[in-house]
């Protein structure tokens, strides 16, 4: 075994341990039956939209044009 084929071989070990690391999920990401998460996901989303709406309403009061 050559040097060549060597780095090769190491080279195609480390793209199937990238493949594992960075192109699978969990299962557990892609449940959506539990009660608490969905609830969760609700609150963040509405809070994001109010936050959002506070910080244009501020910079429009801070900063008349």
């Amino acid at each position: 075994m050559n040097r060549e084929e060597q780095a090769r071989r190491d080279l195609e070990r480390l793209e199937r341990e990238r493949e594992k690391l960075f192109h699978t999920t969990p299962p557990a990401a892609n449940d959506d039956d539990d009660p608490y998460e969905r609830l969760g996901k609700r609150i963040a989303r509405i809070l994001w939209v109010v936050i959002v709406l506070a910080v244009i309403v501020y910079l429009f009061a801070t900063y008349p044009s």
